[in-house]
């Protein structure tokens, strides 16, 4: 997605190229001028005679304009729909994370630095004055300071917890053996979608059955929040990895096409909304020569498959704690995206389930609880309204319909000016008049695939990453000021 500014009336939004139906447009239309001064110079007077009144030719005209805007607004919605299924997935998702948080603090284990409760002191009333600690005032040239400098303060949050996202040991860890990043859309792999006791386990060193390594069991500690518990650390796992399935899956063109996925690191700075300024993909060995790159896009030319695997390669998805081979391992093996989307699916759930059973929410009430099952359910619900946009083009018969009708305006539009407007002003007009129409059809087909049409598509990563920073907020605990005591009055 091109990100610009409003300033100055937008004029410095002209010289964007790469990505623009404006200059697309104007390419048609060089055609169409063309053909008016091949028209003006071998033109049989005779044919001409024939269009004493413009309207035959204007009709076609409106005619044109009608189809392409019907076009337009329907990509455009097909466009917003997509940006507003990606956020209520997440919105949806997102719940779900932090309202397990709350629930895992009920647990008993944070008994001993739970906070007192309200309920408990119902005699305390009016009389009771809850004032808050002020620790510092920031003024506006602080926060604008802030704001100008290029590292950011590390938060209140993070210094408490530490390393937030890795894990207690270097043995746990979700990286794969040889590489940074795992790719799930992989289809070499033959094997069929196991179900064995021991595709739990969690680190390359813990043994077969799925076991942790003596060095990682859980200690009693005397401050429980002191840093995230393993049940906070793998439901915010479970959630970003369901996340960038999902999302991968969208923007991944056909089985096989590599999407990889990555450890999220908290902090990093946003990738950019348009992937060509995004450091990361330049980091990741992605280089494209832009004029050409340019060219074959003013030229409506696709992408090679080998262009879209290194596109893709270069802007992997971050998940929370990494993934592991195992992880990677079933998600190749889960063939088309409803299938690899649901493999997650199921592990979130029976992850709330088991640990529901075991008191890791404690005594919430079942029908409670339900409403986990139920946020991720609507997750899965607003994920199916995106692969909708995705998997299902807009409809072939329109798109040859207004294919057709915009060289009918290419051929005809000359005609109309040379019959009733000044030779030059006439070659203004036509020029001004096909821009127009191959634009509208032009911008319609850069909206009606929001996943895919580079540099157009949604910012998916950029998307992902908001969503992992509001998970990990999981892990700050109780409110900084729920703690409070007593006073007797003298």
């Amino acid at each position: 997605m091109i990100k610009y500014t409003q300033g100055y009336y937008s004029f410095h939004t002209l010289f964007q190229v790469y990505g623009s139906s404006l200059y697309k447009a104007c390419f048609c239309a060089v055609i169409s001028s063309g053909l008016y001064f091949l028209y003006y110079w071998f033109y049989i007077h005779e044919v001409i005679n024939l269009l004493d009144h413009p309207y035959p030719v204007a009709a076609v005209i409106s005619s044109v304009t009608i189809a392409l805007s019907f076009k337009l607004t329907f990509s455009y919605n097909r466009w917003w729909e997509a940006c507003t299924t990606l956020h209520n997935m997440h919105a949806k998702w997102l719940d779900v994370g932090s309202t397990m948080a709350a629930f895992h603090l009920q647990s008993r284990i944070y008994e001993s630095v739970a906070p007192p409760s309200f309920g408990e002191h119902q005699d305390v009333h009016f009389d009771f004055v809850r004032r808050r600690e002020s620790t510092e005032r920031t003024s506006f040239d602080t926060a604008r300071d802030t704001l100008n400098s290029n590292e950011t303060k590390t938060s209140s949050v993070k210094s408490r917890l530490g390393k937030i996202l890795k894990r207690q040991n270097k043995e746990m860890s979700r990286g794969a053996k040889d590489k940074d990043t795992q790719n799930i859309h992989d289809s070499s792999s033959s094997g069929q979608l196991p179900f064995p006791n021991d595709y739990w386990t969690r680190s390359k060193s813990s043994k077969a059955n799925g076991s942790l390594p003596n060095d990682a069991s859980v200690q009693k500690k005397d401050d429980p929040t002191a840093s995230p518990s393993l049940f906070l650390q793998e439901t915010a796992h479970l959630v970003s990895l369901l996340s960038a399935v999902s999302l991968s899956t969208l923007r991944y063109g056909a089985e096989g096409e590599e999407a990889p996925l990555t450890e999220f690191v908290p902090g990093k700075k946003w990738p950019s909304n348009n992937s060509d300024h995004d450091k990361e993909m330049r980091q990741n060995g992605y280089r494209r020569n832009k004029a050409w790159t340019t060219v074959k896009f003013m030229l409506d030319v696709s992408r090679s498959p080998t262009e879209i695997l290194e596109y893709n390669a270069a802007r992997p998805f971050h998940v929370i704690g990494g993934i592991s081979d195992k992880e990677a391992e079933l998600l190749r093996n889960a063939k088309g995206a409803s299938a690899k989307v649901a493999l997650v699916y199921l592990w979130l759930n029976e992850f709330i389930t088991r640990e529901y059973l075991h008191g890791s929410m404690g005594n919430v009430a079942p029908p409670i609880i339900s409403r986990l099952m139920q946020f991720t359910s609507d997750g899965h619900l607003w994920y199916n309204a995106a692969r909708k946009m995705a998997y299902i083009p807009f409809p072939f018969p329109h798109v040859q319909l207004t294919t057709a009708f915009i060289l009918l305006a290419i051929v005809v539009v000359p005609v109309l000016m040379l019959v009733k407007a000044n030779v030059y002003f006439g070659f203004v007009l036509n020029f001004l008049v096909v821009t127009i129409l191959t634009g509208l059809n032009e911008v319609a087909k850069e909206l009606e695939n929001p996943f895919t049409n580079v540099p157009n598509d949604l910012p998916l990563n950029l998307f992902q990453a908001h969503f992992n920073e509001a998970l990990i907020t999981m892990f700050a605990g109780y409110h900084p000021d729920s703690h409070w005591e007593l006073k007797e009055s003298a």
